[in-house]
């Protein structure tokens, strides 16, 4: 099988190695599609990454003792490596577990659980079945594509009365810019890149914008009659973005933290958000007991997914990928392993 790793200096090594071997609860999936996520940040950086890629959509080829699965069938991959066991796995919040699996010391040389391959192994509780019909790429979007956004709207309980900003335009920040408009909400784009920006208009957004240029926020408080946003997905992962959603939302309104920023943000929390009676949540991915909803939503959306994936490349140009997204002229990327 083939697997990428990414070395110091962008360094791409292209590594040769046997199909890992399905045991236990370890089912091993052949990936048939694997969206690219925010790994083109390392490669851009010069970081090595050994194991690549959280998102994965293929098929089962040997589900082990897994009685959930046969060989043959079609699966989305869920990420991280969950313990199953605690109160929040319990709850269906397994992307907030604290006692993950650490995959080499279960698996020894055969911790293949990367997505950047043509195998894996993942837990059967993991994988979730793709209804017949569906589209293997559409399906993967389950992941990072429209899950994170999907928790905000989700818990913001998003209606077609809501006015929302999206903040930050790239494949997270699109995905949110489908879930809105899945909700008939009016939906506004704010990110610099004007590419973007007419990607989200394609996708439904009502308006967009440039938050770094002046009058940004004159602009939203002109679509909002003065009041500001009801809401806010913040999928930039800037904190200058995260002050912007700040400062846009309505008396009482709600923002949803998507993207993760390294920096901490200027914002006083009296004046900015107790005196504006803000609410403020993160949302790192979607509650379990969701997942069955967001794959039925995910099949009624199937022209607006066509246009966020905008390229695909086989396994070998994984360095053209990064590229691309390294230059921001791309919705969602898709490598193909097979291709």
């Amino acid at each position: 099988m083939l697997e990428i790793r990414l070395g110091a200096n962008q360094e791409i090594e292209y590594v040769e190695r046997p199909v890992p071997k399905a045991r236990d609860e370890w089912v091993l999936v052949k990936i048939l599609s694997a969206p690219m996520c925010n790994e083109y940040h390392q490669y851009a950086q010069g970081l090595p990454i050994p194991w690549i890629g959280h998102e994965a959509a293929g098929t089962v080829e040997d589900p082990a003792q897994s009685s959930l699965f046969k060989p043959g069938d079609r699966i989305v991959v869920m990420p991280q490596l969950p313990c199953g066991r605690c109160e929040l796995c319990y709850q269906g919040e397994y992307i907030h577990c604290r006692s993950l699996h650490d995959a080499q010391l279960l698996l020894g040389a055969d911790a293949a659980t990367a997505t950047f391959a043509q195998y894996m192994l993942k837990p059967a509780r993991q994988l979730v079945p793709v209804p017949p019909g569906y589209n293997l790429d559409h399906a993967a979007m389950a992941c990072c594509g429209l899950g994170p956004s999907f928790g905000a709207a989700e818990r913001m309980q998003l209606g077609h009365t809501d006015t929302i900003l999206v903040s930050g335009l790239g494949p997270v920040g699109l995905g949110a810019v489908i879930n809105c408009t899945f909700r008939q909400a009016t939906v506004i784009g704010s990110d610099p890149n004007p590419y973007r920006r007419e990607l989200a208009l394609s996708l439904g957004a009502n308006h967009v914008l440039d938050p770094t240029e002046e009058g940004a926020l004159a602009q939203i408080l002109d679509w909002t009659a003065g009041h500001g946003v009801d809401g806010a997905i913040e999928c930039a992962g800037i904190v200058a973005a995260q002050e912007f959603c700040v400062q846009a939302a309505r008396i009482k309104g709600h923002i949803t933290i998507v993207g993760s920023a390294k920096e901490k943000a200027a914002i006083a929390l009296g004046t900015d958000i107790l005196f504006k009676g803000l609410t403020i949540q993160g949302s790192w991915h979607y509650n379990q007991g969701s997942t069955a909803k967001l794959m039925r939503q995910i099949a009624q959306v199937g022209s607006q997914l066509d246009r966020m994936i905008t390229h695909r490349f086989p396994l070998r140009q994984v360095r053209d990928a990064w590229e691309t997204q390294c230059a921001g002229r791309c919705g969602k990327v898709i490598l193909q392993p097979w291709a």
